[in-house]
């Protein structure tokens, strides 16, 4: 993909549209496109996590414990927590649909997320979206 395709692709994606122009063309120089065909293990969990993906095209189904805990698409990540902590990847991933994706290596994301709070704080706020998500619920 071009870098100026790279770029116009990142405006689209919530996570990075507090970013300016300079921002995410240096993010954009980073990014390494990934593609999966259909039925493709994207991560698996408890495989180390050595990056960041996000979603430009296709679908992806996130499992935990062989079932189905979300669907993924253009505009959605994944990788995050790993990212952060060096941890094993905690769900599988499967390309639901040929998928095109952006990776960027957790080497490279710790800088930008050390430089860049409104990027981080989203990041983090999608995390705790996730896992209220996940949490079991109490019913009367």
């Amino acid at each position: 993909m071009a870098a100026k395709d790279t770029i116009a692709e990142l405006k689209r994606v919530p996570l990075f549209s507090g970013l300016d122009r300079k921002e995410l063309e240096m993010l954009g120089h980073l990014l390494k496109e990934r593609r999966y065909q259909a039925g493709a293990t994207m991560v698996e969990a408890g495989s180390a996590g050595h990056g960041l993906y996000v979603i430009i095209e296709g679908r992806a189904l996130v499992r935990k414990d062989g079932r189905t805990v979300a669907r993924l698409g253009p505009g959605d990540f994944f990788g995050e927590i790993a990212v952060l902590d060096d941890g094993p990847r905690t769900a599988d991933i499967t390309a639901e649909e040929d998928t095109v994706c952006l990776m960027l290596a957790a080497w490279e994301v710790r800088p930008i997320l050390q430089e860049n709070a409104s990027l981080t704080f989203k990041m983090l706020m999608e995390m705790v979206r996730r896992q209220r998500a996940e949490r079991p619920r109490v019913v009367d």
